[in-house]
């Protein structure tokens, strides 16, 4: 009998918006071809704010839930009532205003219906799902994305990061199985909760172009929060002024709503697929400032063959920050060096190309995180 899995991403992971999202479908894709049956479950209030239709692809998911953070108000409606009143008896979630205790109930609902034998929940702050406690000795699984306090302490330098770090621990402590994407949290992780936590980086197909023509020297993928505006602001502040003035540069995703139209710079705010782009560059740059956990956008570079030039944190959670097809340099004058010697030196390219491609198959193919998954998903 084909096991059952109910996947949890609060937004469509159809959408093709983000990495986060690109990350959520391969995923999708990996527990699809270890043959098991999935539903998915997404956050309605999530798909209105982010604009995504409820269009998903058949072949991967059989049913979409959209869960809603309250009751519909009908006159003598019980259960809107019951809502009601449980605001006034129990405490919001002070890290997820989203997750109401009719979300959670919900879900219960969902889960019970259907005994499937894995639940699959994306993100910390979502751990409250499971807060009932699945019955049918079903195996739940957290897929961390990123170590959460230290996201939230960038965004607000005021977070006790005490308090909200504990209280992480334990949401992941909830789970069978904690999933970490970047070798700095999984270190971190694994120290306080052990064996139960188990590293499984991105994956990509890989699209190693290699004769088609290129008409971007530079391209950067990347949505509009607020750690890939503060990038795109230093790059173009204190790197594109000093860059010669042929430089062909393109920039697609919704980052694209907050730049501004340059010589010699193409924004593309939404592109159903990125190969045709990665096919036409040389480069990809990431400047990040801030921001934690690995980059997505720097791992499907990789996929595609291409050097990135970006400052120290683009290699975030890698396992080697050596011969891994990344220049990296917070300087802006060296990092423009580094853009040039690629562009002018053809072996120098060359041999940065064949590191990315090598790192690539050696950390982030399919194939080594479906092996990883299919061992996770062994009772």
């Amino acid at each position: 009998m084909t096991k059952k899995i109910l996947f949890f991403f609060p937004e469509n992971p159809f959408s093709n918006r983000a990495g986060n999202v690109t990350r959520a479908k391969a995923n999708l894709n990996i527990l699809k071809n270890l043959g098991y049956q999935i539903d998915l479950v997404g956050i309605e209030d999530m798909y209105k704010v982010m604009g995504d239709t409820t269009d998903i692809d058949h072949n991967l998911v059989d049913t979409l839930f959209l869960l809603s953070r309250r009751p519909v108000k009908r006159i003598g409606s019980l259960e809107y009532w019951r809502y009601k009143f449980s605001l006034i008896t129990t405490k919001n979630n002070k890290s997820n205003h989203l997750l109401t205790n009719y979300i959670k109930a919900s879900f219960e609902k969902i889960v019970e219906a259907k005994k499937y034998d894995y639940i699959i929940i994306n993100y910390e702050f979502w751990a409250g799902l499971i807060d009932y406690k699945p019955s049918n000795n079903q195996t739940t699984i957290i897929d961390t994305h990123d170590w959460i306090t230290l996201n939230e302490f960038y965004k607000n330098p005021l977070l006790k990061i005490g308090d909200r770090f504990e209280e992480e621990i334990n949401n992941l402590n909830k789970f069978d199985k904690v999933i970490t994407i970047s070798n700095d949290e999984n270190f971190v992780f694994k120290g306080f909760l052990g064996d139960k936590v188990v590293n499984i980086p991105p994956s990509f197909p890989s699209h190693f172009f290699s004769n088609s023509e290129k008409k971007f020297d530079l391209i950067f993928v990347g949505s509009d929060n607020i750690f890939n505006i503060k990038s795109m602001k230093w790059f173009f502040d204190n790197v594109y002024p000093i860059l010669p003035d042929n430089i062909n540069i393109v920039i697609i995703g919704r980052i694209c709503k907050h730049l501004e139209k340059r010589k010699g710079v193409t924004l593309v705010e939404f592109s159903e697929t990125l190969d045709e782009y990665y096919s036409q560059s040389k480069i990809a740059i990431c400047p990040m400032l801030e921001g934690t956990g690995i980059k997505i956008k720097v791992i499907e570079a990789l996929s595609f063959g291409l050097p990135v030039v970006g400052t120290e944190r683009a290699v975030d959670g890698f396992s080697s920050r050596i011969a891994n097809g990344c220049l990296t340099d917070n300087n802006p004058e060296i990092f423009k060096d580094k853009i040039i010697s690629l562009l002018q030196d053809e072996s120098f390219y060359k041999s940065i190309k064949s590191q990315a491609e090598e790192y690539f198959k050696n950390n982030f193919s399919e194939e080594k995180a479906l092996k990883k998954w299919k061992n996770v998903l062994t009772r």
